[in-house]
């Protein structure tokens, strides 16, 4: 469970999910951009940006 209010709907989803629950435009906003940085055109392959993701949320002490 996150810090911030949830959605009732919400219990099992991910933390960074869960904390958007209440604002679906904050929702899907967050699920665009991720889509966005994970699967649009980049320099990056999908294996360098989940690296990249896995050292952020590290640093960040996320479980990710």
């Amino acid at each position: 469970m996150s810090w911030v209010t949830e959605s009732p709907d919400a219990a099992g989803s991910d933390h960074i999910l869960a904390s958007h629950s209440l604002n679906p435009d904050a929702l899907k906003a967050h699920l665009y951009l991720f889509r966005t940085i994970m699967y649009g055109a980049s320099g990056l392959s999908r294996a360098e940006r989940e690296a990249v993701a896995v050292t952020v949320s590290a640093v960040n002490r996320c479980h990710y």
